[in-house]
């Protein structure tokens, strides 16, 4: 029986959906996949991608795939982007305000302390 890229990552799919597979969790490597359900490297591969298209699992180069958590299943890798890209600039406001309350509190620091060495 010849194995399918449809036939890897539906067994993968169930061990994500059903929770075996946590987030965060690397998945086998491509070698793995192939001791563990035949076919060849290039079939493991697709099967991840698959899951990759699918928001289920994360891809990274030269590196195992990772599972995403459940809120992030369903997402393209662009608006998981977009969402990252939105969560930094929030960031770095509140960063740009803290600075600001910082400096401002060190600008009242030292006006007490002048004031004290008066």
């Amino acid at each position: 029986m010849v194995v399918t890229r449809e036939d890897i990552a539906g067994q993968l799919r169930e061990r994500i959906l059903a929770g075996d597979l946590k987030p965060g969790e690397r998945l086998p490597s491509t070698r793995e996949l192939v001791a563990q359900h035949g076919g060849s490297r290039t079939t493991a591969n697709q099967a991840l991608r698959l899951l990759a298209a699918e928001g289920l699992v994360a891809l990274r180069e030269k590196s195992a795939a990772v599972v995403l958590a459940p809120e992030d299943a369903g997402k393209t890798p662009e608006s998981r982007l977009a969402e990252a890209r939105t969560e930094l600039l929030e960031l770095r406001d509140e960063v740009r305000t803290i600075r600001h309350q910082f400096e401002d509190l060190e600008r009242r620091l030292s006006a007490a302390l002048g004031r004290l060495g008066s």
